[in-house]
This record gives C-alpha cells, sequence and structure tokens, in this order.
C-alpha cells in the first residue's frame, strides 16, 4: 500500500503521493500489487485514474474519500471497480460514523456486482487467505 494524493501533516513531502509515481515501479514490478491509498485524493485522482487503467496489478483504494463525492472524483468508477477496495480511514474528522459512511456508498448509483466486488470480493482476491 502506497499513500497517494496530499497530506496536511508537517513535513509531508506531497510531491510524492503523485500516483504518477507508480508508473515505473508497476512496469518494472509487474508481478507486485500495488494499493494507492486514498485514491490520490484531492490534487492526484485524475492521474490515479489514469494509472489504473493502465496498470493490472494497480489497485485503488477509496478511504479518506467521502463516499457523497466518490463518484465525483472518480466519475467512471464502475469501470474499474474489479480493483477498486473500500475503506473509511476511521478515525479520521472526515468519517464521524461508519454506518453513515457506509450507507452514503451503498446509496451510489452502483450495480449491485460493483458494490460487493468494492465493499468484499476485491479485497478477497487481492489478499487471500492461507
Amino acid at each position: 500500500m502506497v499513500h497517494t494524493g496530499t497530506s496536511i501533516f508537517p513535513g509531508a513531502r506531497n510531491k510524492y503521493g503523485n500516483p504518477m509515481e507508480l508508473d515505473d515501479v508497476a512496469i518494472d514490478f509487474p508481478d507486485l500489487r500495488l494499493v494507492m491509498a486514498h485514491g490520490g485524493r484531492p490534487l492526484y485522482m485524475e492521474e490515479a485514474f489514469f494509472v489504473l487503467r493502465r496498470h493490472r496489478n494497480l489497485w485503488l483504494d477509496v478511504s479518506g474519500i467521502p463516499p457523497a463525492k466518490l463518484l465525483e472524483y472518480f466519475p467512471r468508477l464502475a469501470e474499474l471497480a474489479d480493483r477498486t477496495l473500500w475503506g473509511t480511514d476511521w478515525p479520521s474528522p472526515g468519517v464521524k460514523d461508519l454506518r453513515q459512511n457506509i450507507d452514503q456508498f451503498l446509496g451510489l448509483p452502483l450495480s449491485d456486482a460493483h458494490r460487493t466486488a468494492i465493499l468484499e470480493t476485491n479485497a478477497l482476491a487481492l489478499f487471500p487467505a492461507g
């Protein structure tokens, strides 16, 4: 898992949060599975979507992204739902209530298959038991 996006923490070097930094890594290590934590939010969502489409060994984690904003940030999320992972980033200032967070996600106009993939089956595929 690689942190993508920006951070408000002192000393954070935000230029390294650009998902394009993973392009060479994904090419050089095609069997290495990489998860882009936070989907590049808030500055690098387009870059995250680009490298996710380009490399089958990259996965998108949507933790820290308010569900109500998810399709605004990734309007074509359904195209890559097979490599998108659910996360809340809880506890954090942006996630006050886990139940409300999941209910907002379930209310998005995604198919049941896409919801199930993002919430469950993708994680099982990425992190197999045993």
